[in-house]
This record gives structure tokens, C-alpha cells and sequence, in this order.
């Protein structure tokens, strides 16, 4: 009865992982065919500006991935003692204090746009000031998705992003293609995030018909708190590159750099819904008191499998890649494509390492990651003479960040509490 109940979760696992990875791919794949259409289109002049703007997004999108992943987390609780009303009363409550919040963040961001345009070299504002309503949109889709995450119901989660692929890709290249350049880029990003939302709450149209059951969700946000510290260092280590390669280089170098990064980041979108599946399914079965661990075993080895083939691919195929997807004005960075695949491949490696440890309230590991990203900033700071070096630089660093984030992961001693009521 064992063998039969090992074999059916590992079916499950491997379903889930499957529907999950097929909806990210065609999420990416609209994603990255945008991307490509943009890269051709703008140049790498004005692709330098939005690759900068890119790595904005990525850090506006930490802070609500943070509330998603703990969202996931309290509803994974609460799917394992089948509190539904608990969940209804979360979803109801979080929606409310992210549509105020981002109303705040909104206005604080429109203030610090001359900032953050002196210090990226962006004469224009108006991008910025359409990267202030996606900013707004992306307080709110989180909590939708993370409630789905938490249910591990991830067909409709999948279709959400798929949704948001296509609405990007669409909207994107038509506003870039009438002429609103970097600025119909980002606007393709905000009027997708704006639709998909609008299509994820559908789903769960139901859980707004049930009573709510009050509890103490603050226990929710102070767990947000420690996983915004986390995915605040992990988005660190693949963007903070991006900013000062911008800062440092002239704007052509940037836009090679910028579809070098974007080329590296096919591996880690690539296996991010393994991370994603791993979670709820190791936190439900951390607050049932079950086998965990050969989850983590799995998940990792299913990321090193998918890393291995695209980075073999990359040092086989540069010149073919980079044709194939941005054309030979971007050859320049070919040489580099193969190394900044391996960085990649051990960040997503590390990405699995946190988040398995967040889904079981090991938080500590946070203070290696911050020391990692100030390092990071030190090191390009003062070592800049050429991308090689950055890329170098990116290597060292991640192969040290992920054999001590896996010696914390298999010796750390901490026992974290775990509630899920909030009580």
C-alpha cells in the first residue's frame, strides 16, 4: 500500500510539474517572442533603456511575489484542514489592503521618477510613468494567483498565465508598432497584468460566495516579510547586473548585455514552475506532518536536468541562438552565452534551495542573501572593465551562494513553528 500511495504522488507531482511548466513555457514563449520582436524593433540603443526598465519590473514584481508565496503558504495550511472559509476570508481581506497600498506605492513611485530617470540616463518619463500603473496592476494579481497556488490548482493557474503571455504579446507589439517604442513595451506589460487579473479573479468567483471565517491574518504579512527579504535577494542576483552594466557601460553594451540576460533567464523561467508546484506541496506536507523531503530531491533534479540541456545547447548553438532570436547585431556577447547559462543554471538551483526552505519556515538563510547582493553591488562597483568580467564576477558568486545556501538546507538546526491558523 505504501509502494502504490509513493507511486501516485510521484505521478501527481510529475502531472502537476507538467501542466504547470507547459503553461510557464507558453507564458515565456509569447514572452520572449515580445521580447524579440521588441529587440529587433527598437535596437539595442532603446533596448538598453528597456532591458533597464525591465530589471525595474522584476524588482516591483518581488514585493508582490512575497505576498503570493505566503498566500500559498497559510492556503496550503488551510487546504490540509479543508478551512475553506479561512481562504474566502483571506482572499477578501488581502484584495482590500493591496488595492490601498498600491494606490500609496503609485504615488510615492510618480514622485521618484525624475530619480530614477537621472540615475538610468532616461531623458523621456513617459515610460516610467506607464511602469507606475503596472506597478499598481501587480499588487493586485498576486493574491489571486497565490490562493490558486495554495488550492494546487494549477490547471486554472496556468491558463491566468498563459492569458497574460498572450495579452502581452498582443497589446506589446501593438503599441510599439504605431510608434509608442519603449514606452507601448511597458504598456504592453501593465494591459496584461490589468487583463489576467481580471480573468484569475473568475476563478475564483466561488470563494467570494462563501461565509468568511475570520482569523489573525496578520500572521500572513509576518511571514511576507522574511520571504520579501528572500526574493528581494534572489531578484537581486539577476538584475542588480543589469542596473549597473547600464550605469557603468555605453548604451550599445547595455543592449548586448540586456539580450544576454535575457537569453540566460530561458533556464531560470524555464524551471520556475517547479519552485512553484514544490511549495504548496511541501508546505501542506510539513503542516500534515508527511514526507517532504523527497520532494526537494525531486524538484532539484528536475531543474539540473532542463539547466543542463539549454546550457549544452548555448555552447554548442551561440551564434545560431542569437540570430535566431535578436540577429547578428548582438553577436558581440556570443562568446559569453555558454558561461552566463551555468550562472543561471546555479541560481535556479539555489532559487529551489530557498524556497523549500521558506515553504518550512527556515527563514535565516536570509542574511546569506543579502551579503550576497551587497557583495554583488561591491564587486561590479569596483571590477567593470568589460561584460566578461561582470559575467565572471556573476559565476564566483553564485556557486559560493549556492554551496552555503545547501550546507544551511542540510545542517541548519532551526525549528520553526508552524500555524497555520493564525491563532
Amino acid at each position: 500500500m505504501g509502494i502504490k500511495n509513493h507511486i501516485s504522488k510521484n505521478k501527481i507531482f510529475l502531472k502537476d510539474n507538467f501542466i504547470l511548466f507547459i503553461s510557464i513555457f507558453i507564458l515565456n514563449l509569447f514572452g520572449y517572442l515580445f521580447h524579440f520582436y521588441v529587440g529587433r524593433k527598437l535596437g539595442p540603443e532603446d533596448y538598453g533603456i528597456f532591458g533597464s526598465l525591465l530589471s525595474l519590473i522584476y524588482f516591483i514584481a518581488v514585493p508582490m511575489l512575497a505576498i503570493q508565496t505566503s498566500i500559498t503558504e497559510f492556503v496550503s495550511g488551510f487546504k490540509s484542514k479543508r478551512e475553506f472559509s479561512k481562504i474566502a476570508y483571506l482572499l477578501r481581506k488581502s484584495m482590500r489592503k493591496m488595492l490601498i497600498l498600491g494606490i500609496i506605492v503609485l504615488i510615492i513611485f510618480f514622485a521618484l521618477i525624475p530619480l530614477i530617470s537621472s540615475f538610468l540616463k532616461i531623458d523621456d518619463f513617459l515610460p516610467l510613468f506607464v511602469l507606475g500603473f503596472f506597478l499598481f496592476f501587480s499588487f493586485l494579481i498576486p493574491i489571486a494567483r497565490g490562493v490558486l497556488q495554495g488550492m494546487q490548482k494549477f490547471k486554472l493557474l496556468g491558463i491566468s498565465f498563459i492569458s497574460e503571455g498572450i495579452f502581452k504579446l498582443v497589446s506589446g507589439i501593438l503599441l510599439v508598432s504605431i510608434g509608442f517604442g519603449v514606452s507601448g513595451a511597458i504598456g504592453g506589460f501593465t494591459i496584461a497584468y490589468l487583463l489576467a487579473f481580471i480573468l484569475t479573479i473568475y476563478f475564483l468567483s466561488k470563494y467570494f460566495k462563501i461565509k468568511p471565517e475570520s482569523f489573525k491574518s496578520d500572521e500572513v504579512y509576518k511571514f511576507a516579510f522574511p520571504v520579501l527579504i528572500m526574493l528581494f535577494s534572489l531578484t537581486g542576483i539577476f538584475t542588480i547586473d543589469l542596473v549597473l552594466v547600464k550605469h557603468f557601460f555605453d548604451e550599445i553594451n547595455a543592449g548586448y548585455y540586456a539580450a544576454l540576460s535575457l537569453l540566460g533567464k530561458v533556464i531560470f523561467f524555464g524551471t520556475m514552475s517547479i519552485s512553484m508546484v514544490m511549495f504548496p506541496k511541501v508546505a501542506e506536507s510539513y503542516a500534515a506532518n508527511s514526507e517532504y523531503k523527497r520532494i526537494l530531491y525531486k524538484s532539484l533534479l528536475l531543474v539540473g536536468l532542463f539547466a543542463f540541456g539549454v546550457t549544452t545547447f548555448y555552447f554548442l548553438f551561440p551564434r545560431f541562438t542569437i540570430n535566431m532570436l535578436f540577429g547578428n547585431e548582438y553577436f558581440a556577447v556570443s562568446e559569453l552565452l555558454g558561461l552566463f547559462a551555468i550562472f543561471m543554471s546555479i541560481f535556479s538551483l539555489t532559487y529551489v534551495l530557498a524556497f523549500y526552505n521558506a515553504s518550512i519556515r527556515k527563514i535565516n538563510y536570509i542574511y546569506i542573501l543579502i551579503a550576497f547582493n551587497i557583495l554583488e553591488v561591491v564587486l561590479i562597483w569596483m571590477f567593470h572593465k568589460n561584460l566578461l568580467q561582470v559575467v565572471l564576477i556573476l559565476l564566483g558568486l553564485v556557486g559560493a551562494l549556492f554551496i552555503s545556501l545547501l550546507l544551511y538546507t542540510l545542517f541548519s538546526n532551526e525549528r520553526p513553528h508552524n500555524n497555520y491558523s493564525g491563532v
